[in-house]
């Protein structure tokens, strides 16, 4: 909410696009969009991979959420 990234979760699948989501610009507005079929671990990894690419020093984030995505942007690099 600080950031004003809202996440929305649709159906992704379809025959042209096999997306399972991530972070998006939608008409000039920065989106997180999670496929909504995908399991909680899976939705999970995808908002922390979407946070990761931004700055959260100064917002406080519960340790485990820190560390998620923390864990995301290791990954990333």
């Amino acid at each position: 909410a600080e950031l004003r990234i809202p996440v929305r979760y649709a159906s992704l699948a379809t025959e042209e696009l096999h997306g399972r989501g991530g972070l998006c610009i939608f008409r000039g507005e920065r989106r997180i969009i999670i496929e909504r079929t995908l399991g909680c671990r899976e939705k999970a990894r995808l908002l922390a991979t979407g946070l990761a690419q931004f700055d959260w020093d100064s917002v406080f984030l519960l340790p485990a959420v820190r560390q998620a995505i923390e864990e995301a942007r290791a990954a990333d690099s």
